[in-house]
């Protein structure tokens, strides 16, 4: 399956599902910082950029 398809198919089943997302830059959600804070249902995390451009999810 090549990658438009992959494309086609998941947009399909989101609308199937009902599932919704909203698309952010990591310059929308870092601004000038290299991390940020998430709560997740009252549980903390800490999403930031590695020193390669890498993003980093902890608890």
């Amino acid at each position: 399956m090549n990658s438009e398809m992959q494309k086609q198919a998941l947009e399909s089943s989101k609308k199937v599902l009902g599932v919704s997302e909203h698309k952010f830059t990591s310059a929308d959600l870092f601004g000038n910082t290299n991390s940020v804070l998430i709560d997740h249902r009252g549980v903390m995390y800490t999403l930031r950029i590695t020193q390669f451009g890498k993003l980093i999810l902890t608890k």
